[in-house]
């Protein structure tokens, strides 16, 4: 899962970013419009847009957004007057997050319009390979391939983050997010080398990379 964070203020871009990726969020932050606007180029999963911005207005940022992307947006701001409010729906904005907002409230929005958008399905498809999370189970072609909870977790850090490098740090993370359990980098391991055996022939997508974490590739 793959967001675009857009925020002048560095300390609180540098800090939601942080909180972000803890919950198993792969983030880009932009400082500024012109920034921002180089990075419509490339495709998100959602948009977080401030809407004061030192070059330019997070709105026009959104318009355009718009034009070449369903996923979901999240205008955050301090001007909370009725009309920039109505503004940000009428370019179809997703939701409106006022400054200054509690983290709490920040996170359960993001949820629910990724949820609503279909994001935080349970099952996620990347290419021909398809993750129940539900099931704890890879569909691809005609197999199925049953998998332990650890392996469903390190495959959904990798789809979700998709194609993007997933730290191993964010991985041992997420498994102790969703299991309570304390995975070393040494358990991590041999839980890679079980699910490599245990994916076969497609084993080859899960890729190392050195010094950076893994990835799903093509």
């Amino acid at each position: 899962m793959h967001i675009l964070l857009v925020e002048d203020d560095r300390d609180l871009a540098n800090t939601l970013a942080e909180i972000l990726e803890k919950k198993g969020y792969s983030t880009t932050v932009c400082y500024n419009y012109l920034q921002a606007y180089h990075e419509l180029e490339h495709s998100f999963d959602c948009f977080l847009l401030d809407q004061i911005l030192p070059d330019g207005n997070g709105l026009e940022l959104c318009r355009l957004i718009r034009e070449r992307s369903t996923s979901p947006i999240l205008i955050i701001s301090s001007d909370t007057t009725e009309s920039s409010i109505l503004k940000g729906y009428a370019l179809k904005a997703d939701d409106y997050i006022e400054k200054p907002f509690r983290l709490n409230v920040f996170l359960a929005k993001l949820e629910s319009v990724l949820r609503r958008s279909g994001k935080l399905s349970s099952e996620i498809t990347v290419d021909e390979f398809c993750l129940s999370t539900e099931l704890k189970t890879l569909f691809v072609h005609d197999q199925s391939i049953g998998l332990t909870l650890t392996e469903s977790i390190i495959l959904e850090s990798l789809f979700r983050s998709y194609p993007h490098v997933c730290s191993r740090q964010q991985i041992i993370h997420n498994i102790f997010d969703k299991t309570s359990n304390i995975t070393s980098a040494s358990t991590l391991n041999v839980r890679l080398s079980e699910l490599r055996k245990k994916l076969g022939t497609y084993a080859s997508h899960l890729e190392a990379i050195h010094n950076s974490g893994l990835r799903w590739k093509k």
